[in-house]
């Protein structure tokens, strides 16, 4: 179990690195709906990231000048990585084109075009953790410091882990975990100080603000017309209720309900041709929480 909780703790942190600014240009999979997932990033973010930014501001002095540079080169050209894979996941996926949940289906060329993406990633990442090669020892003795802390992560971190398992399967979850945070094998690093990752983070960076609750939503077009077109983002798989409130608060009706939503990006026409001119709400509740916005109906 124990091998299983660092597993865990290092996906909780590929997580949070990923929200503070340090994470990888690698295309990313919606992960919101399985379990624990926003409790372990959460924690991280609340507790790993201020330590490891710490630490890594103590690294910066014993930095090359020219490597300090080196890498504020690689996270501008990562950052850019990132955008173009982030435009063009968004692209293969045209609203209103797939059902909820469901992956496009790519063709040849759009898979070659991602897979172009993830290898000038792996390349760029591969030219940071040979520079980490230079600074292996000071960032064993960095990870020495906190070693208390890093204990502390993994004992906290598992708990989330073993908790969030299905009946039955707290080792299943922490081998689920262990896929997505594997550490550094067979060396002195502990999976939070895995050093292409710590070395490649921005020292001078604030903290990332925390992610809202809900995912964005939208209504198309606003004044509404006989019928609307709502999209949302589903962060936690669950059920989602959409209920249509007057301009008082007053639930009116529901729009629509789905039992069991999966995470991403739904789109949902919505039949509002009998609906009166004036100002109304929409409320909409998924697992993560609630909330109201307001829209016109003409």
């Amino acid at each position: 179990m124990k091998r299983n909780a660092l597993k865990a703790a290092g996906l909780a942190l590929l997580l949070a690195l990923a929200a503070s600014g340090a994470g990888l240009a690698q295309p990313q999979h919606p992960r919101d709906g399985r379990p624990g997932h926003a409790e372990m990033k959460a924690y991280a973010q609340a507790n790993v990231l201020p330590v490891l930014r710490q630490q890594r501001q103590k690294l910066e002095p014993q930095l090359a000048a020219e490597d300090r540079t080196q890498l504020a080169a690689y996270r501008t050209q990562l950052k850019v990585l990132e955008a173009k894979g982030k435009a063009l996941r968004q692209s293969f996926r045209p609203a209103g084109t797939s059902a909820p949940g469901q992956r496009p289906e790519l063709t040849e060329a759009q898979r070659e075009q991602l897979h172009q993406l993830r290898s000038e990633s792996r390349s760029i990442m591969l030219k940071v953790a040979e520079m980490a090669q230079k600074y292996d020892g000071a960032i064993a003795k960095l990870a020495e410091e906190v070693q208390p802390q890093r204990e502390k992560w993994t004992t906290d971190l598992r708990a989330i882990a073993v908790k969030n398992a299905a009946p039955g399967q707290p080792e299943q979850m922490a081998r689920f975990a262990g896929r997505e945070g594997r550490g550094h094998r067979g060396g002195r690093h502990h999976g939070f100080f895995r050093p292409a990752k710590f070395l490649l983070m921005d020292p001078n960076a604030t903290a990332a603000p925390a992610e809202p609750a809900l995912g964005a939503t939208s209504f198309y077009p606003n004044p509404a017309a006989a019928t609307t077109q709502m999209e949302y983002d589903v962060r936690k798989a669950g059920p989602v209720t959409v209920d249509l409130l007057d301009k008082n608060g007053n639930k009116l009706r529901t729009l629509f309900s789905e039992a069991q939503a999966s995470t991403g990006a739904h789109t949902q026409q919505l039949d509002l041709h009998d609906l009166p001119a004036g100002t109304y709400f929409y409320k909409i509740t998924t697992k993560s929480g609630s909330e109201n916005k307001r829209f016109v109906k003409e």
